[in-house]
């Protein structure tokens, strides 16, 4: 099968028209109406709906896209192991990334464009549990992601860096900021946003509540994405959990509460697919963050 049409197709479902498709790829709308067509026909099934706003894979074209994603990012690394051979640091790296690190791989970026020119890097803003999921699917080369203490998994490595812990925390000038000791009661006047992952700082909320004889807080707004997380808790009264990284990797306009509950202790560290090939792109990059990881506290030399 021509890896182009496949590259094709990968991007109609991405970009969701034909006509942001084609511009993606550097080709004609017509020429990838026309490679999408002998891919199907290759195939012997339909791929893709064509409807008037877009296009939308079949049942058929989610496996295929499935697939060819993997297969992309195999090709991928295997012309930047071919380039190592050959003495050449070069190609793409795809790291996840949980935006508590994201000051610490804005350092790691310019460490990189600094000490190896040729690698670029594309880094992917998410939640631990979203960057699991993409490890998993293959669309990442490795990923900085929070785990619980002792917990992996299966199926991946994950190399601790920093130890953490969750936090609670609202807006600068919050209301809750002003008070010197905070009870639950104080807590429950807010409504809450708690992020789904991991499940057990919910759990641990709404237990602590409920022995106190209180309802749980509700959930007053759900973000399923990490550019507005921030965003909406500095500009409510929104009560939030974050991880205690996230107060010395940059600054946030967040403050942490004095409050006790009792979260497990986490870690922040390296994770990637066993089995997987680590390009050595991937491995310099990933040298790098340990650097600079060492700068933060909580780093595990400290132990």
């Amino acid at each position: 099968m021509d890896l182009r049409l496949m590259r094709y197709f990968v991007a109609c479902v991405e970009n969701k028209t034909m006509h942001a498709a084609a511009e993606a790829v550097h080709v004609s709308q017509p020429a990838l109406s026309k490679a999408i067509n002998n891919l199907e026909a290759q195939l012997g099934v339909k791929l893709l709906d064509r409807r008037p706003r877009g296009v939308v894979p079949t049942p058929f074209g989610d496996t295929l896209f499935r697939y060819a994603k993997m297969i992309d990012s195999e090709v991928r690394r295997a012309v930047a192991e071919i380039d190592a051979m050959r003495g050449m640091t070069r190609g793409m790296i795809v790291i996840g990334v949980i935006p508590t690190m994201s000051g610490v791989m804005a350092q790691v970026a310019r460490e990189v464009m600094e000490t190896l020119p040729g690698l670029k890097l594309k880094l992917r803003i998410a939640f631990s549990a979203e960057l699991t999921a993409a490890l998993f699917d293959g669309e990442l080369d490795f990923a900085l992601l929070l785990l619980p203490d002792e917990t992996s998994p299966m199926g991946l490595t994950f190399e601790p860096l920093v130890r953490t812990g969750p936090r609670v925390a609202v807006r600068a000038g919050h209301p809750l900021t002003a008070r010197l000791a905070l009870t639950l009661s104080d807590l429950a006047r807010y409504p809450w946003l708690i992020p789904d992952y991991p499940p057990s700082h919910r759990a641990i909320i709404n237990r602590a509540f409920l022995d106190a004889g209180m309802p749980p807080p509700t959930g007053a707004v759900e973000v399923s994405t990490v550019i507005f997380f921030d965003a909406v808790v500095r500009a409510t009264d929104l009560v939030t959990v974050v991880p205690s990284t996230l107060f010395s990797a940059r600054e946030t306009g967040l403050v942490p509460l004095d409050v006790d509950f009792p979260f497990p202790r986490e870690h922040v560290g390296l994770a990637f697919r066993e089995g997987s090939t680590l390009l050595p792109g991937a491995r310099a990059t990933m040298a790098i963050i340990r650097q600079e990881c060492l700068k933060l506290p909580g780093q595990l030399s400290d132990a």
